[in-house]
């Protein structure tokens, strides 16, 4: 038996009524203009004007063709066409044709290449690469084309061609104009067109330029906002336009064609129907916090993405709250930008951030959710066209707000940790226990700092056994160690990051790429390390903490290190001012010093060494005194007694507290002074101390003999001499820590209570503000 070839065939199924024009679209040759073709009748055999209906039909049936991208007999693809590339078709019309006919085929030829370059497009959006919004894009630029350009053809203009015989191509262009086919097919291909030219320019630009240009223009944007809010922004831009920008492409196109009602209403209904993904993440995000993004296309970015092992103290570490989550300025919709919607982008980047928060802390993965009247309102009017969108996120944000409250203050006790940070850390309503742990480890902590010394592993050892049984979180948080870094070398450094951020902002501004704006950063950050590690140990005794997640959302790590250099402020007082007591006991009860001493040496040496102690201790408590009621309680007391609505408004109540205190005279401004008096303090104390061996050479007999008393002369002689020079400056040191205090008075006019507490501690030193 003989077995033939059997050629495959597909063809639309189409009803016997109407004939398979359409069936030509498979397994149609020829396809392009290098292929061979069937000659054509001649025109010019036609050209009486009783031939004139039979070219216009002629012509018809090959815009027929035309218009789902077939070349006819007289109409056919420019030479330079290839239907396998991605180059896009160009017909050309038959010389002989009349020009009025010619016209009109110009026209219509058009459809044709929309139809072709509309069908390419769809199929290369197929590509993962190009995102959920191209993805629903090139299905309803499908379904168009099938379900309204080709049965408008098939039900409409074929039947016409076929059942009259007066059929023209100006009715032929009527019906289609009727039917607003045209313009809808140039309006889809105009968005292609838009799209294509979008990714085209982003492949050929420097990414990285740019990427820096938008992170400059952001920190300007940001820095005119009216709000305190700092919004963490991705500037990089896409490789390819998908997601949010190619929203904002058709919404800029939509504002181009607002004379036109039924284009807009076509282009609107496209928007609302290619943006369904995108408004479901968005509706997830803000009610869930759950961010489904496999195409990075939408406006908010998960950073941490991307890392399959992550560890824990990355995952669970303060600065998760920071970076993970970010605006990607490239996927905003149009109505959206930085400078103007800041703070609106800011509730829609928390909203998300606090849901994720109540979720991981209670281990669960679906919130319950109960929407308002407002809540519940359609996501894509609101996000398409404005309309009450801000009311709709300002509810969703509340909603996270009271969530992540609730878990904070009675799932968390945060007010009790906050308490316990306060009392550990500033030693409030801790003092006696901060005297013991001072008292029992005194000798170690006035040696001289040495690196990996043995003073502090027998300090660790001390505290840990003092607080072994101590349940207070905080206290099993704590661990004790010494800074490399001495306290004047952390405070300069700190004055020094402050002032460089005020002062080098606009130098920092005019970098042109981020190669010379990290160089500028290092050459800042060079600049502070100026201080040298010097002085006794407990300049650098300091205490650490790993806030636990998700406590570190509000106590960060940029709150920790305040908490950690005022309490080693605090220390530093407290220990000076339990040296002083210290040596108050050696010149009051030591009997070396309750001896009978002459009245030359007691008017010489023993009253000025006892008025300078009384003047240095009189100093210090002072210091210490206003510092922890005026400065830190105070601030402290407004945190616990002030009532927030937002977990933001909380963040910034402490950390401004704690800037607040960080800012304070005494901690900025004359904390060098205020080192420089206490190590004045400190080698007095050190002086008082060496002297047990040269009192006794300080006693006269009730008989005066001439050699004793040069003998007592000559110990007296150096020792006042040494106490005059220490008090002239001490009070050099105090008045220039005074004309510092008139100095702050005067410029701290933000606030009555700020300049009545420096008022009350001018006072107290013997200043009178002016």
């Amino acid at each position: 038996m003989e077995v033939r070839p059997v050629e495959d065939f597909a063809g639309l199924n189409l009803t016997q009524e109407r004939p398979p024009l359409l069936g030509r679209l498979a397994n149609c040759q020829p396809l392009s203009s290098v292929n061979p073709k069937f000659k054509s009748y001649s025109l010019r055999e036609i050209s009486s004007p009783d031939h004139s209906r039979v070219r216009e039909a002629l012509l018809v049936r090959d815009l027929l063709n035309v218009l789902v991208g077939l070349e006819g007999a007289y109409i056919r693809y420019n030479n330079r066409y290839d239907p396998y590339s991605d180059s896009v078709p160009e017909f050309k019309i038959a010389k002989t044709m009349d020009s009025s006919l010619k016209s009109f085929s110009k026209r219509l030829s058009k459809l044709g290449k929309y139809y072709i370059v509309l069908g390419k497009v769809v199929e290369h959006w197929s590509d993962p690469k190009h995102g959920m919004v191209l993805h629903r894009l090139g299905y309803e630029i499908r379904q168009f084309l099938q379900h309204t350009y080709l049965k408008f053809i098939a039900t409409r203009l074929e039947p016409e061609f076929k059942n009259s015989t007066t059929f023209s191509i100006r009715e032929m262009e009527q019906l289609i104009n009727e039917a607003e086919i045209a313009k809808q097919m140039d309006l889809l291909y105009t968005v292609c067109d838009r799209i294509d030219k979008e990714t085209t320019m982003r492949q050929s630009v420097d990414r990285t330029q740019v990427d820096f240009d938008n992170f400059m223009n952001d920190l300007k944007d940001q820095g005119q906002l009216q709000s305190d809010v700092i919004l963490a922004t991705d500037t990089r831009i896409l490789p390819v336009a998908r997601g949010g920008i190619v929203l904002r492409i058709l919404q800029d196109l939509i504002q181009e064609n607002l004379g036109d009602r039924s284009g807009v209403h076509f282009l609107k209904t496209l928007l609302l129907n290619i943006s369904t993904d995108y408004r479901s993440m968005l509706e997830s995000w803000l009610t869930q916090g759950h961010l489904h993004d496999p195409y990075d296309e939408f406006m908010v970015i998960d950073t941490m993405r991307q890392l399959k092992d992550t560890p824990l103290s990355l995952k669970y570490g303060d600065r998760l709250w920071d970076t993970r989550y970010m605006i990607r300025k490239d996927a905003l919709p149009r109505n959206l930008t930085v400078k103007d919607d800041g703070e609106l982008m800011f509730k829609i980047l928390v909203t998300g951030k606090l849901l994720n928060v109540v979720k991981t802390s209670l281990g669960v993965k679906q919130l319950p959710v109960t929407q308002s009247s407002t809540m519940a309102m359609d996501f894509g009017s609101s996000l398409m066209e404005g309309t009450l969108w801000a009311l709709i996120i300002d509810e969703w944000y509340q909603r996270a707000n009271t969530l992540c409250l609730e878990l904070f203050l009675t799932g968390y006790s945060l007010g009790d940790f906050l308490l316990q940070l306060q009392r550990h850390f500033f030693g409030y309503q801790n003092s006696h226990n901060l005297m013991k742990f001072l008292g029992r480890n005194m000798v170690d902590l006035t040696r001289k700092y040495r690196p990996n010394g043995i003073e502090e592993s027998r300090i660790r050892r001390n505290f840990e056994l003092e607080h072994r049984s101590n349940e207070d979180l905080v206290i099993q948080l704590l661990n004790l160690q010494l800074d490399p870094h001495s306290f004047a070398s952390t405070v300069a450094q700190y004055g020094a990051t402050t002032t460089i951020a005020k002062d080098s902002g606009t130098r920092l501004l005019s970098a042109n790429n981020f190669e010379t704006l990290r160089n500028m950063l290092l050459q800042d950050y060079d600049s502070q390390n100026h201080s040298k590690n010097q002085g006794s140990v407990i300049h650098h005794l300091q205490f650490e903490i790993l806030v636990p997640y998700p406590l570190n959302v509000i106590v960060t790590r940029t709150c920790t290190v305040q908490y950690q250099v005022i309490s080693r402020y605090l220390f530093i007082l407290q220990y000076y001012s339990r040296l002083l007591d210290d040596t108050w006991t050696e010149i009051n009860k030591n009997k070396l010093w309750r001896q009978r001493f002459s009245p030359r040496v007691t008017r010489k040496f023993i009253r000025p060494c006892r008025l300078l102690h009384n003047k240095m201790n009189q100093f210090v408590k002072l210091l210490l005194e206003y510092f922890t009621t005026d400065v830190v309680d105070k601030e402290f007391s407004h945190v616990v007694n002030t009532q927030t609505d937002t977990v933001v408004a909380l963040q910034t109540l402490l950390q401004e507290s704690l800037t607040n205190i960080m800012t304070n005279c005494c901690l900025s401004q004359l904390a060098q002074i205020q080192l420089q008096i206490l190590e004045i303090v400190h080698k007095f104390c050190k002086f008082i101390t060496s002297l047990r061996n040269e009192m006794p050479f300080l006693q006269e007999t009730e008989i005066s003999d001439p050699q004793e008393q040069a003998d007592v002369e000559s110990h007296l002689k150096p020792l006042a001499n040494y106490t005059r020079l220490v008090h002239m400056t001490f009070l050099q040191h105090i008045q220039a820590f005074k004309e510092g205090l008139l100095h702050y008075h005067a410029e701290s006019i933000d606030t009555n209570d700020s300049r009545r507490d420096i008022s009350r501690m001018m006072l107290s030193l013997g200043i009178l503000p002016g």
